[in-house]
């Protein structure tokens, strides 16, 4: 067994490890910033400042391998890059094969095998009643309470699963809701504690290590607020930052060909970013109490808490609405924070880490070994202040799974907030959206394109470089005559990615990063760089 030798010397048992996995969240977006802010949405929530930020590390350049949900959950919870998970043929859960979760390799199966309770509330994957199903049929997890359809803030069906085999659906009752309150974040605290409740009533002697996973689905589309949130932030609007609503010439197809962003576009974009902070003081709630109860237990002191996002956002950067899915850094920088036993205090880490490196680092703290499966590293000893050789690179990738605009979601108010429904284009509501080829063309604003969003990335960040490369293939074929298009962005000199510079690099630069890029792309487990 693989053994992280300061904490485990400091505990009289194996530690306690919390995830939380929020959905959507950013960490460049402020409240009416001219620029990317430190925090981005994580100004919002004073509660993850006072636990996480400031009894912890914050990771600064923690980046994703596949900015939207599905794939990029399945590469968390088995610390594999997409190319390794994904389905075949591209067929699966937003092209990823979700099975790999639930398997001996996923990190339910690894701290419930390692004879820890662990306990799953929230969402999973997209597919969530089949994950939660084979979750709990292969035994990877001993308890399950999470919300079947967790795109409704306000869903009533819950899945439940017991350590005896019990398993239901249970529909709560919505004028006289369990805990007092449909709404989805406040059931997930209240579960939670439920469960934590009766691992406190196991004799202390006989208690398990727990692994406890958390995944509200804030502040993801709608962003409903729960019914006391509705009013905060009254005049809060989203950021114009230099990139925002920027003609972009030498993009990739689809948004070089959007139109000009309106006002009414704008006014939707305020109201989802009010509605996506006002989600997040919910997160909070959600960890002052489950907080306060590890305390209780007395468990603080020897918990591993983990708080990250399955991707970033971006909110009209470049001309492109409400969403992720591209490699830009709104959409691939997401939180990273973590404290625990033999984490320091307070501190803010540059080294270069992704989504892949969080289940090695996580086993490793734990003391548990690290599959060969594992395309992430760990980076327990950088925590720990040991021995780490820092990442320079780090790969992501993304395959389109269709072609959606800027309407392809509501947003939550309370009343008529703006002067006409959310729309695809500049005329409004628009029934046909071609593609164009010339600059802001476009009558219908692309937010993803399964003719020009299919890509791979190299992202460089060490003490002489800050580049991002890409590829783009929408075949997902990756030869020489395949790749379509190129981008290239020197962030020290443009930290707003609006200049594409692979047209007037060198040659030699160019084969270099490609090289390295395939590199990347090919590896597995134990190869991968």
């Amino acid at each position: 067994m693989y053994v992280s030798g300061l904490v485990m010397a400091a505990l009289a048992a194996p530690p306690n490890v919390v995830m939380i996995l929020t959905d959507d969240q950013d960490t460049l977006l402020g409240n009416k910033a001219t620029s990317y802010t430190e925090l981005g949405s994580m100004a919002s929530q004073p509660v993850l400042q006072k636990l996480m930020m400031e009894e912890g590390v914050r990771m600064s350049n923690y980046f994703v391998q596949t900015p939207i949900c599905c794939p990029s959950r399945t590469e968390f919870f088995t610390g594999r890059y997409f190319h390794n998970i994904r389905g075949e043929d591209g067929v699966g859960c937003m092209r990823a094969n979700t099975t790999y979760v639930h398997e001996a390799g996923g990190i339910f199966n690894l701290f419930t095998s390692a004879g820890y309770e662990t306990g799953v509330f929230g969402k999973t994957t997209n597919d969530q009643q089949p994950q939660l199903e084979a979750l709990a049929k292969t035994k990877s997890v001993t308890h399950i309470d999470a919300p079947l359809d967790y795109n409704d803030y306000n869903g009533l069906t819950w899945y439940r699963y017991f350590s005896n085999g019990t398993r239901y659906v249970e529909t709560v009752n919505k004028t006289d809701p369990v805990f007092g309150s449909i709404y989805q974040t406040s059931q997930i605290a209240n579960r939670t504690i439920e469960w934590l409740d009766s691992l406190q009533k196991v004799p202390k002697e006989d208690r398990k290590p727990f692994f406890l996973y958390l995944g509200p689905h804030a502040p993801h589309f709608p962003a409903t607020p729960a019914p006391w949130y509705e009013d905060l932030y009254p005049d809060f609007a989203a950021p114009v930052t230099p990139n925002y609503n920027v003609s972009s010439p030498d993009k990739t197809r689809h948004i070089r060909q959007n139109p000009p962003l309106t006002d009414l576009v704008k006014c939707w974009e305020d109201q989802h970013f009010r509605d996506r902070w006002r989600t997040l003081a919910s997160v909070d709630d959600l960890l002052t109490v489950v907080f306060n109860k590890i305390d209780e237990m007395g468990s603080l002191e020897s918990t591993f808490f983990v708080y990250t996002s399955d991707h970033g956002y971006k909110l009209g950067q470049w001309r492109v609405g409400t969403s992720k899915q591209h490699p830009y850094e709104t959409d691939i920088r997401i939180p990273f924070l973590i404290r625990g036993p033999g984490i320091p205090k307070s501190k803010v880490m540059p080294e270069v880490t992704g989504s892949v490196d969080l289940l090695p680092t996580i086993l490793e703290l734990a003391g548990l070994k690290v599959p060969a499966s594992v395309d992430g590293r760990s980076f327990a000893g950088l925590l720990l202040g040991q021995t780490y050789k820092p990442r320079e690179k780090i790969l992501v990738e993304y395959e389109a799974g269709g072609s959606i605009f800027f309407d392809h979601s509501s947003v939550w108010s309370n009343g008529d907030v703006c002067p006409g429904p959310i729309p695809r284009g500049p005329a409004g509501s628009v029934s046909s959206c071609p593609e164009m080829n010339e600059v802001g063309s476009g009558v219908c604003y692309f937010v993803n394109s399964n003719i020009s969003n299919t890509w791979r990335a190299l992202r460089i960040l060490n003490t002489t470089h800050n580049l991002q490369y890409i590829e783009y293939d929408h075949t997902w074929t990756w030869n020489s005559t395949s790749i379509e298009y190129h981008e290239l962005y020197d962030l020290n000199n443009d930290e707003y990615q609006m200049t594409n510079l692979y047209n007037t690099s060198s040659e030699n630069l160019r084969t270099a990063l490609h090289t390295e890029l395939v590199e990347y792309y090919e590896c597995e487990g134990d190869s991968c760089p």
